[in-house]
Formats: structure tokens, sequence, C-alpha cells
């Protein structure tokens, strides 16, 4: 089994409403590039993401589950690729690389 395998069965298990990794990964991305939520709303929508900050607040929170369209665009204004929404803890992976 390849690793991208794993990844892909690893992701399909993520229930967002029970499992909020996405919603966190996704926040700890925002907070250690310094922007605030309605910085990240106005990124998303220059890349033709219609979102509210209450919204996208609700992703952050687990509360929604993101779309695809989303997601194409936080990997953009993050420079990351989709594995960092899906990591178990990208803080500590993060403070290794440095």
């Amino acid at each position: 089994m390849t690793e991208h395998t794993k990844t892909i069965e690893k992701t399909a298990r993520i229930n967002q409403r029970t499992n909020h990794l996405l919603g966190t990964n996704i926040k700890k991305l925002r907070l250690k590039n310094k922007l605030r939520n309605k910085d990240i709303v106005a990124h998303l929508q220059l890349h033709g993401v219609e979102i509210s900050t209450g919204t996208y607040s609700k992703v952050e929170m687990g509360l929604n589950n993101p779309s695809v369209d989303l997601l194409i665009a936080l990997t953009d204004i993050f420079s990351c690729d989709f594995n960092a929404f899906f990591q178990e803890d990208i803080s500590s992976k993060s403070k290794q690389e440095e």
C-alpha cells in the first residue's frame, strides 16, 4: 500500500462532526500565518469562494464541512498541500521542520 493510498483511506474516515481534526488544522494554519478570520474570508473571496466569516468560523469549529473549492483555495493561501489539513498534529511537525 502506497503512502498516498494510506492518506486517502485515512481522510475518508474523518467525520468533521465527531472529529474536528480538519477544522482544528485549518485554524492552526491560519494562526501560524498570523491571519484573522476576516482576512481569510477576504482571500477566499478573491479566489472565487463566496463564504461569510460566520460560515468560515463554523468550518474551523467543526460545525460545517469545508467544500472542495474552499480547501483548494486554502492550500494556495497557506502555501501548503492537502495533507496539512489531515495531519494528526501539525504543530509538532512544524516544530520538527524548524
